[in-house]
């Protein structure tokens, strides 16, 4: 018979290739292909537990084989909510249960949602980030056409520059698309005094202000050595900073407020200020008037007396106009005077400065308030796209669509794209090369789908998110016991509190993460992912977790499938990302992801490995269990808590069986004196203490008087009674209750 030494040493000396043999057999073939080709059209706990084959291979990768008969008990583990340290499988003292319930999704607590609250910001910030946009192209197009028109020889010229024409034309509210260069050359080159030219027989006002704006000859030449006066070219950009942008930007504030001195002190009565569009909107943004105000309404204004506190202009809050203007109540201005003084006009400017933003910014604020009210009630596609008139929960029915809000986030003009489109775009699967939203080939469209959750029937379903919310409650138990490895006293606590604020961190940002290069921009959430899963972030550098994220799971030569990269290969089977670093739906399943299917085969490989090699020898069994579990071992409770675990270090290190009546502090303090926790976490070390553990165990069962008293691995490892060198059952009880209150 082979040594246990031996054993362990020839299953060890190359894990990978072990395994490998393993996976070959064809039982063990057989079993992880029916796995794989079938968990992943699962859908509910019960059809889990019905499908034996599944049920079984499952609980056997997980070292709870003796337990699958109970399965009332295990329906009650996977639909137990992990983030609940009250539910069912928190509440068991053997760690197996939490595993098992983290390597599914049954118990997930998450709805489905049209959006996530993060999306559901993702897209707020961006729809109050596209006015900044906004203003910043209307900037941009203005810089341009100041320094450019002024270069302009001749008409021709001028048309064959699309961003000087466009300009020109947008200004004055004409359609780009509808307006030929050739009519286009007809008009700017007519001659305005004459009745039958192409200008005047447009039918157009839009046309004669424009044209009215340039100096070009009938043959398009100048007219004088530009193509506009100065205050031509003022006019223009005066118009278009007024027209465009669909708010006050700062820049059309002071072109505003020019026109408004240039001009305010033309009119003699209140029905020519409301009639001047630009004037109206002036002061009604400096008196704080509603921007809907009519021209009946603001001559009510001008004909309430300024002493009735009961008066219209009164109730409404519009006495600064009555103040500021000098119109009579019929709305004339009297003979001999102007509409405004100098002190009344400055004031007027001055408030219309103060003033000016501010509906612009109460909009923007109950636009994103009613987004945020509404999303969060919002189940299918058709109660998103209910018009805010129609929906009574609304705060203001005048606030933009919902899916207007959402096209604007994104970069699209939302009178172009039509509530059927919007539909097909966000009911496509962004992540599918096939679908309808990746055939458009705009990445604006497919941004926008990525901003929702609609399946292909528009009904919510759950998000595409960097890990499971299983994942996240598992990187936070295993970075918290990272965290209190062996610590005592008040270093615990300060460990535990750190620990917990390093947690609170991660859950709240980990799935704000969209791609690989914005999860790796974020050291904390680096750090704690790398902890969590054993490796210390101070030796890994970003070059290697980029080459690691960008490795094909399923390419055997791969960066994460070779021994230099192995440590992380859990982690990026972990995260939904594909290997250009992207988020990807892929992996996702409703009863379990890729990276815990993954986890699953590879433990049902461990277990195999180690039930058949320990068929012939006991002592290799224990160690192979043994460096399983090592990486969990935050302390010498664990390793008291686990009979198996427990017997290895007493076998190693021969320590007396008496030692089990002793009570749990006294023992782990004694056990601290032969095994430093931490060094259980490294290879070398691990693997030379098993090593020391197989000569002691050939050492002690190669004896006949030790051979009646040796304990039964298999027994241990499932839970059986154990003899000689164990952990009794008033201690294991000792142990289960502190860890409770840790």
């Amino acid at each position: 018979m082979v040594s246990t030494y031996l054993g362990y040493t020839n299953a060890t000396k190359d894990t990978a290739t072990t395994l490998k043999n393993v996976a070959s057999q064809q039982d063990v073939k057989r079993a992880q292909q029916y796995f794989d080709a079938n968990i992943g059209s699962v859908k509910t706990v019960d059809e889990f537990l019905k499908n034996y084959k599944l049920f079984s291979y499952a609980m056997t990768a997980y070292g709870l084989s003796d337990m699958t008969y109970a399965k009332a008990m295990m329906k009650k583990v996977l639909t137990s909510d992990l983030s609940d340290p009250h539910s069912f499988a928190n509440k068991l003292t053997d760690p197996r249960y939490k595993e098992f319930a983290a390597a599914f999704n049954f118990g997930v607590s998450t709805k489905p949602q049209i959006q996530t609250t993060a999306q559901a910001t993702t897209l707020t910030n961006l729809y109050k980030q596209s006015f900044t946009t906004e203003e910043d192209a209307a900037a941009s197009a203005t810089t341009y056409y100041d320094a450019h028109i002024d270069k302009v020889t001749n008409v021709d010229q001028f048309l064959a520059d699309p961003e000087l024409k466009d300009y020109a034309l947008k200004a004055y509210g004409i359609d780009p698309t509808y307006a030929s260069d050739s009519y286009l050359r007809s008009i700017l080159t007519s001659d305005p005094s004459d009745p039958n030219s192409a200008v005047n027989t447009s039918g157009s006002d839009s046309y004669k202000q424009m044209a009215a704006e340039f100096s070009f000859n009938a043959d398009g030449t100048l007219k004088g050595k530009t193509a506009q006066t100065a205050d031509q070219k003022t006019a223009v950009e005066s118009q278009y900073n007024y027209a465009v942008p669909s708010f006050s930007t700062a820049t059309a504030a002071t072109y505003n407020t020019t026109y408004y001195k240039n001009t305010i002190g033309s009119v003699t009565s209140a029905d020519q200020l409301t009639s001047n569009a630009r004037l109206f909107d002036y002061v009604k943004a400096a008196f704080g008037l509603d921007p809907k105000m009519s021209a009946y309404a603001f001559s009510q204004v001008i004909a309430s007396d300024p002493n009735d506190p009961g008066s219209f202009a009164a109730v409404i809050g519009a006495t600064g106009v009555l103040k500021e203007f000098n119109f009579k109540q019929d709305g004339t201005v009297p003979a001999g005077e102007s509409v405004q003084s100098s002190a009344q006009t400055t004031a007027t400017t001055t408030s219309y400065a103060a003033n000016y933003d501010n509906v612009h910014q109460t909009d923007m604020t109950n636009a994103v308030q009613n987004y945020t009210k509404r999303i969060a009630s919002d189940k299918t596609i058709s109660d998103f796209l209910v018009s805010n008139k129609a929906d009574k929960a609304v705060l203001n029915d005048d606030d933009p669509e919902l899916y207007q809000m959402a096209l604007q986030a994104y970069g699209l003009d939302p009178s172009q794209v039509s509530k059927q489109q919007f539909t097909k775009i966000v009911e496509s699967d962004p992540y599918d090369p096939k679908s309808y939203v990746s055939s458009l080939k705009n990445s604006k469209y497919t941004d926008l789908a990525k901003a929702f959750d609609f399946n292909s029937k528009g009904d919510a379903q759950q998000p595409v998110q960097p890990i499971s919310q299983n994942t996240i409650n598992t990187y936070i138990l295993q970075y918290d016991g990272q965290a209190i490895i062996d610590l005592k006293g008040p270093a615990l606590k300060k460990a535990e509190a750190t620990a917990k604020t390093d947690a609170t961190y991660f859950a709240d940002n980990i799935n704000k993460i969209g791609t690989v290069s914005d999860f790796l921009k974020d050291s904390k959430l680096v750090d704690f992912v790398l902890t969590a899963n054993h490796i210390d972030p101070k030796k890994v550098t970003t070059d290697t977790l980029k080459k690691a994220f960008a490795s094909d799971p399923t390419n055997t030569s791969s960066f994460i499938n070779t021994p230099a990269g192995a440590q992380f290969k859990d982690i990026v089977d972990a995260f939904n990302f594909d290997t250009k670093g992207n988020l990807t739906n892929a992996k996702m399943s409703t009863s379990q992801d890729e990276g815990n299917r993954i986890e699953t085969d590879n433990l049902y490989l461990h277990q195999t490995l180690e039930t058949q090699d320990g068929k012939s020898d006991d002592g290799i069994r224990l160690a192979l269990y043994f460096q399983r579990k090592a990486p969990n071992i935050n302390s010498m409770y664990d390793i008291m808590g686990d009979a198996a675990l427990y017997q290895v270090i007493t076998t190693t290190f021969n320590l007396p069986s008496a030692m089990s009546s002793q009570n749990t502090d006294t023992q782990a303090a004694a056990l601290g004196k032969f095994v430093d926790v931490k060094d259980l976490h490294n290879p070398a070390k691990l693997d030379a203490l098993l090593k020391r553990f197989s000569a002691m165990y050939d050492l002690k069962n190669n004896s006949s008087s030790a051979t009646s008293t040796a304990t039964s691995a298999l027994s241990i490892l499932q839970g059986g009674s154990s003899s000689g060198a164990g952990v009794s059952s008033n201690t294991l009880l000792s142990i289960a209750q502190l860890s409770r209150h840790r």
